[in-house]
């Protein structure tokens, strides 16, 4: 091999030595870098794994390896009933979760019609007929549904006129004629909608005397301002000095009336008595209300009176069945299940209401921290120890006779009568302990339920279950005793 040959090759070897000494100089420096992404990379990873990790920790509790979540919202009324039963459902059901929001009737319909939840709950009757398992048109007028929507009456409860606890003048009970003008007087806009109001204009109220003698005076609605407790006829016995110390009212109102709006015949005089708004069928006889008060709270307060600002079941109930707007004919069997127009709220009917929240908590919460409020909630909540408020004996609309709702046991008889009667078609409920104030609670799907929805369903609406939960959270079941025959149990497939 010739000289240069050998040159040639000498210098490519050398050239590769140098080559591989470069590289390892830099071989160091490169691995350092990736160890470096390596440990980082790992660290993230990790902390992204315990988060997730501490995720599906948090969420499985109670439903620990639950594949499906049913979502369901809405009513505030329905909620401890819904909430109760999910519990007990998911204690028997590992692989499916419940979850139960709540937000008031209005959000839960428009929730579950726009897809965004499984189940939505309402407090009150949607649709037409004197059934709760007619079909509810107006759920698919008013939110969109479409016509396969699915209706299910799981449950029933009340809606009660409340007042605090510290209540200071002594309220006893209320008629629904009285309980109407109080929500008129309080609007801070006039009402309208006449034909389903009955106590728009003048109102005859009492005379202010310390008697029940001389003439009853026409005292118009002062709109905006509102009534004192001293001025309506309501049953309270007296409890402060002043003209009506050691006067006590009558437990029982009695509705007067005669030709016009409200329906009855003139009683014998001999008790405190209500007057509608034409003069003609004014009482003869006079009263005083003898509604009490302390220094702090005199009779002479303006009555508050507090509202849901949402739009509510509970609301609808309240104007419909307590209120009686839009009630026709001579008793309780008159009582629809549509309050004003539009949604069936107050502002359906021309009224505003200045004292409002969201949600039966909030109008208890408030109702109980004003010794001058006055309100409406569902009768499962208020009759919870510790709410702070107490329902008001009731005389409804068409009825002879004031419903004893005070106390638990009381109510739950009252609200299972007062459903019979009226399914029953039974005119009965007029001089009966049959609570006008009812309502159902219902779940509504856009399809008939079908997989964890459908089981759900089956399992809330087995007897023994429903029944359970109906009597855990202070409600009436819908196979309660005195009910069958009278009201409709809407079949699960």
């Amino acid at each position: 091999m010739s000289d240069k040959r050998m040159n040639a090759i000498g210098r490519r070897q050398q050239y590769r030595r140098r080559l591989r000494g470069e590289k390892k100089a830099v071989s160091p420096v490169v691995a350092t870098l990736i160890l470096i992404l390596i440990a980082v990379a790992a660290a993230a990873a990790l902390y992204l794994w315990l988060v997730a990790w501490q995720g599906g920790v948090t969420s499985g509790i109670g439903s620990p390896g639950a594949q499906y979540t049913v979502t369901i919202g809405g009513s505030t009324s329905v909620y401890p009933f819904a909430q109760q039963a999910a519990t007990w459902f998911d204690d028997n059901n590992s692989d499916v979760s419940i979850s139960v929001n709540q937000g008031g009737s209005g959000a839960g319909m428009a929730a579950v019609c726009s897809g965004q939840i499984d189940i939505g709950e309402a407090s009150t009757f949607y649709g037409t007929g004197s059934q709760p398992a007619a079909t509810p048109p107006a759920i698919q007028t008013s939110y969109g549904c479409p016509s396969t929507v699915a209706v299910e009456v799981i449950a029933y409860d009340g809606v009660d006129a409340i007042t605090s606890s510290a209540n200071a003048h002594g309220l006893q009970s209320i008629t629904w004629d009285t309980l109407q003008a109080v929500y008129v007087a309080s609007s801070t806009t006039t009402a309208t909608a006449a034909t389903n109001l009955h106590l728009l204009g003048a109102l005859t109220m009492g005379n202010g005397l310390a008697s029940q003698t001389g003439a009853p005076v026409l005292v118009a609605t002062p709109a905006g301002a509102g009534f004192a407790w001293d001025q309506i006829p309501a049953c309270a016995p007296a409890t402060a000095a002043g003209a009506c110390a050691g006067t006590t009212e009558a437990v029982t109102t009695v509705a007067v009336t005669g030709t016009t709006t409200i329906p009855g015949t003139e009683t014998a005089c001999g008790t405190n008595d209500l007057c509608d708004a034409a003069a003609t069928d004014a009482s003869t006889c006079g009263w005083t209300v003898c509604a009490g008060g302390t220094v702090a709270n005199p009779a002479t307060n303006t009555i508050v009176t507090e509202a849901r600002s949402d739009v509510s079941g509970t609301t609808q109930s309240f104007i419909s069945r307590l209120l009686a707007v839009g009630a026709s004919g001579s008793s309780a069997l008159g009582l629809g299940f549509t309050g004003c127009s539009g949604d069936n709220q107050f502002d359906g009917c021309g009224m505003t209401i200045g004292h409002t929240a969201a949600g039966n908590p909030a109008v208890i919460s408030a109702v109980s921290g004003n010794p001058d409020a006055i309100g409406y909630a569902s009768d499962g909540l208020v009759q919870t120890a510790g709410s702070g408020v107490i329902p008001v004996n009731f005389q409804g609309y068409g009825q002879t006779v004031v419903v004893a709702i005070q106390g638990e046991s009381a109510a739950l008889k009252a609200i299972a009568l007062g459903i019979s009667d009226h399914e029953g078609n039974n005119a009965a409920i007029n001089g009966a302990q049959a609570y006008v104030g009812w309502r159902p609670f219902i779940n509504v799907e856009t399809a008939p339920p079908t997989g964890e929805s459908l089981r759900y369903l089956q399992w809330i609406m087995d007897p023994a279950n429903n029944e359970a939960v109906a009597a855990a959270t202070a409600e009436i079941s819908v196979y309660a005793s005195g009910l069958a025959g009278s009201v409709p149990v809407t079949p699960i497939p």
